[in-house]
């Protein structure tokens, strides 16, 4: 049997693909494969294996195992060494893998921009991507959020290539607004809602039937994903932050950024949050949660569950020989300010409190609503 390095010889190179994206039936996101030094043999083969509709069938993942090579004994022994290489063990007669391919006008963009070689026009055109929405720094993977170094790499990539230039007549700066240059047709195709005195950075995505306020700030590589979104006045969504659909991100409230180091995890709010007026938050915030206004909810802060009369635990993120602790907000719960009494009683520690009951519960959403204190 040929050798793994000896198939790949016998299938076209793919320097334009940036990244490529794996979908099971049910089109949930299984696998990203960016097109770095040490995935670009799995990129060849999944781009190789897909029909003109980027499906990936069972007699073409037998096919798929033959070019692996001596991997593919390797896969079997060690479950969950060869990620990419399961997927295809796993399918099954009549099922199907869809792919999706983001590609861009440069070739080995991602191996450039990781070495800091990119080149100035490298960079704009990684950033047209981030505002298009094909690039994000973090994306959800079997159900999982998983980090996407590169990016935090390409824009510190472009900020090494680009000097500080008049903007908007009055300002100096790197880094120019998103909107500068858009024509009417351009906003209207856009569909997002621009009030004004807002600031959008270039960079950052912002889906359909989204509102910015006035005087609210999204940063560059910041994901925005529409469809009822809200960022209302004076709100801040900080570097790379990342916010999900029909979210109501209240007036100054704000969400931390990342720039660094690569491969930290980015703060997130899942789709269908309302987050109160004067919160800052950070880490995890689930699907369906309430924050209510004025929550600080900074890394290392506690997070009581009166559910459980238990802390929930924050989510670990390493990066090389550092750890971060990601505070988490589980799906569908209210959080609220509040202390804990110190375990001799002396003094108090301030806290987010998760208030028991379940959103989903209709009893439970009346009662909140008759304590006042859900966001509205």
């Amino acid at each position: 049997m040929s050798t793994f390095a000896e198939n790949l010889k016998t299938i076209p190179t793919v320097e334009n693909t940036v990244i490529l994206r794996l979908y099971n039936e049910r089109e949930e996101l299984v696998s990203i494969i960016p097109n770095i030094p040490g995935r670009q043999g799995s990129i060849r083969i999944f781009q190789h294996l897909a029909d003109a509709k980027g499906q990936i069938n069972f007699e073409a993942a037998k096919e798929g195992l033959r070019l692996f090579g001596e991997h593919v004994e390797d896969a079997q022994k060690n479950p969950g060494k060869h990620q990419k290489l399961e997927l295809l063990l796993g399918l099954k007669n009549r099922e199907t893998l869809r792919i999706e391919i983001v590609e861009s006008t440069c070739s080995n963009l991602l191996n450039n921009l990781y070495d800091q070689k990119a080149s100035a026009e490298e960079c704009e055109v990684f950033i047209e991507l981030l505002n298009q929405g094909k690039l994000r720094a973090a994306e959800k993977v079997n159900n999982l959020w998983e980090p996407q170094p590169y990016i935090i790499d390409g824009v510190l990539n472009y900020f090494g290539t680009h000097g500080n230039a008049r903007m908007e007549g009055k300002y100096w700066d790197k880094i120019p607004l998103k909107t500068a240059n858009y024509t009417d047709q351009e906003f209207e195709q856009g569909g997002v809602r621009y009030a004004p005195g807002c600031m959008v950075r270039t960079g950052a995505y912002i889906g359909p039937q989204t509102v910015i306020m006035n005087l609210a700030f999204v940063n560059i590589g910041a994901y925005i994903s529409g469809e009822g979104c809200m960022i209302d006045g004076g709100a801040r969504v900080a570097s790379c932050a990342q916010i999900g659909k029909n979210v109501k991100f209240g007036a100054g409230s704000g969400i931390e950024g990342i720039l660094e180091p690569a491969g930290r995890l980015a703060s997130i709010v899942e789709d269908h949050v309302k987050i109160g007026a004067m919160c800052e938050v950070t880490g995890i915030i689930g699907e369906g949660s309430v924050i209510a206004s004025g929550v600080i909810m900074a890394s290392g802060k506690k997070i009581y569950d009166e559910d459980t009369g238990d802390f929930v635990s924050p989510l670990e993120c390493i990066v090389g020989d550092k750890k971060f602790l990601l505070p988490v907000i589980p799906p569908y719960r209210l959080a609220v300010g509040g202390s804990l009494p110190s375990k001799k009683g002396n003094h108090n520690t301030d806290a987010v409190i998760l208030k028991a009951g379940d959103l989903r519960d209709s009893a439970t959403m009346r009662h909140f609503t008759k304590q006042g204190i859900l966001y509205g």
